[in-house]
Formats: structure tokens, C-alpha cells, sequence
């Protein structure tokens, strides 16, 4: 069998790109932050307060692997992007409002886990 002069340099450049990342992509996803009203003093604190706490990692133990590619996209999502998420997420009847019982059931959501953030 007769290898050319080309294919074992190209070999060795494709083991390297495989081997070492050649390309990383991230894109940043991001959009103007919502206004957003409450209906008292006490609905803004109980939705600030679960909203903070929801952005602070909480290191449960997971194992990453990571698998290195020749090509890596990410898409890393900006504070706005979070904070509108969950202003919809807290906001149930849309009025652009968000009462005090909004805020208790958008805090008992985040408390229990059943809220995800990012779209």
C-alpha cells in the first residue's frame, strides 16, 4: 500500500485539531431588561431575594466531563436575560406587576427547585 506525502502530515493535523480545541465559539445572548413594577416594598424584597439567591452556584456535587472537540460552541446568556425570565416566571397574569403573592409563589418555586431561569 503507498501512502502519499500528504496524508501523513494531514493525519498529524487532524489529530492535532481533534486533540487540542481548534475552535471555540461562545455566543452571548442578550436583550434590554424588562421594566418591571411591584405592588409593594415587601413583593419587591420576597422577589429580589429569591431571584439573588437563584443566581449564586450552589455546588451540588456534579461531575463534569468534558470531551474536547475540534469544535466548541457555547451560548452564555447575560443577567438581563435571567432577570427577565424570571420576571415572566413570577409575573402569572402578565399585568406588568408583580403582587406579593406573586412573589411568595415565585420564592416557593426557586425554594423548591422548580424554576428554571434560563431560556
Amino acid at each position: 500500500m503507498k501512502i502519499s506525502h500528504v496524508a501523513i502530515p494531514a493525519s498529524i493535523a487532524v489529530l492535532g485539531c481533534i486533540t487540542s480545541g481548534c475552535v471555540t465559539h461562545t455566543t452571548i445572548k442578550d436583550e434590554s431588561r424588562q421594566s418591571v413594577h411591584f405592588g409593594s416594598p415587601e413583593a419587591a424584597q420576597t422577589f429580589y431575594d429569591a431571584y439573588l439567591s437563584g443566581t449564586s452556584p450552589k455546588g451540588h456535587g456534579s461531575v463534569a466531563v468534558y470531551v474536547v472537540l475540534p469544535y466548541q460552541h457555547r451560548t452564555v446568556s447575560t443577567d438581563n436575560v435571567r432577570f427577565n425570565s424570571a420576571v415572566q416566571a413570577a409575573d402569572k397574569n402578565r399585568d406588568g406587576m408583580i403582587s406579593e403573592e406573586e412573589a411568595r409563589a415565585f420564592a416557593a418555586q426557586k425554594h423548591t427547585g422548580k424554576l428554571a431561569l434560563s431560556r
